[in-house]
C-alpha cells in the first residue's frame, strides 16, 4: 500500500462515520496511530470492531465539540493519550438547516457556528502545544462555502477557510502545514441530508476521497485549499 504513515500520530474528529472514518481507516491502513473523537463513546462502536478486526490499535475521546470547553478537553486527552499530534483533521460538523438568510432561524445558526467553527479551533488550541515543528492542520471544507441558499453552513465553510489561511500565515515559524480540503460530493450522511433526492451511487465513497488526507499526514502540502475530487499525487 503506498503513502506510509508509520510512525505518524493522528487526531482525528467527527471519525464515528462518513469522512472522518474514512480518513482514520486509511491512516491506520497506513500505519498510522489514530485517535478518533467523537460526540458520544457509542458512536464508535463501529469504527473500534472495524478497527479490532484488522488488528490496528485505536484511540477515542468524546465530548460535545460545540462545547469550547469540551472541545479542548477532548483535544487535550486526544494529546495526553498520543504523547504527540502530527496531523490533525478538524473532520467534525453540523450540516444545520437548508434556507436563506433572512429566514434562518438563530438557534440553529449559533449551534452550527459552535460545533464548525468555535469548537474547531477551541479543539486546535488544545492540540497545538502537543504538535511538533513540521505537522499538519487539516480542516475539512466545503463547496458550498459562500453558497446562497445554504444558511449557517455555508457560512462556517467560509470561516474555515479562513481560518485555515490564517493559521497557515500564524505558525509558518513552525513550518506547521494549514490545508483546507474540499472532499466534494461523497456518499455520507450529511451529503444525503442535504440532498434527499441524489441517488447516492451516483457519487463516491468516501474512501474514494481520501487521497489528499494521506498525502499531506504523510509530508505533502499542496498548499491553503486542495479539491480531493480532482486530487492528483
Amino acid at each position: 500500500m503506498s503513502g506510509s504513515l508509520e510512525g505518524i500520530r493522528a487526531l482525528v474528529t467527527g471519525a464515528s462515520r462518513g469522512m472522518g472514518r474514512a480518513v482514520a481507516e486509511a491512516y491506520a491502513a497506513r500505519g498510522a496511530r489514530v485517535v478518533a473523537a467523537a460526540r458520544a463513546p457509542g458512536s464508535l462502536a463501529a469504527l473500534r470492531a472495524a478497527f479490532a478486526e484488522r488488528g490496528w490499535p485505536l484511540g477515542e475521546a468524546t465530548g460535545d465539540l460545540g462545547d469550547p470547553a469540551e472541545a479542548a478537553r477532548v483535544g487535550r486527552e486526544a494529546a495526553a493519550t498520543l504523547g504527540r499530534v502530527d496531523v490533525l483533521v478538524n473532520n467534525a460538523g453540523l450540516l444545520g438547516a437548508r434556507a436563506p438568510l433572512g429566514e434562518f432561524p438563530l438557534d440553529v445558526w449559533e449551534r452550527t457556528f459552535a460545533v464548525n467553527v468555535t469548537g474547531l479551533l477551541a479543539l486546535t488550541q488544545a492540540v497545538l502545544p502537543a504538535m511538533p515543528d513540521g505537522a499538519a492542520i487539516i480542516n475539512v471544507t466545503s463547496g458550498a462555502a459562500g453558497r446562497s441558499g445554504w444558511g449557517a453552513y455555508s457560512v462556517t465553510k467560509l470561516a474555515v477557510d479562513g481560518i485555515t489561511a490564517m493559521l497557515r500565515d500564524e505558525l509558518a515559524p513552525r513550518r506547521i502545514r494549514c490545508v483546507a480540503i474540499n472532499p466534494g460530493p461523497a456518499r455520507t450522511a450529511m451529503r444525503a441530508a442535504a440532498h434527499p433526492d441524489e441517488d447516492p451511487a451516483t457519487v463516491p465513497p468516501p474512501a474514494a476521497l481520501t487521497g489528499p488526507f494521506v498525502a499531506v499526514a504523510g509530508g505533502a502540502d499542496p498548499g491553503p485549499h486542495v479539491e480531493a475530487a480532482s486530487w492528483r499525487p
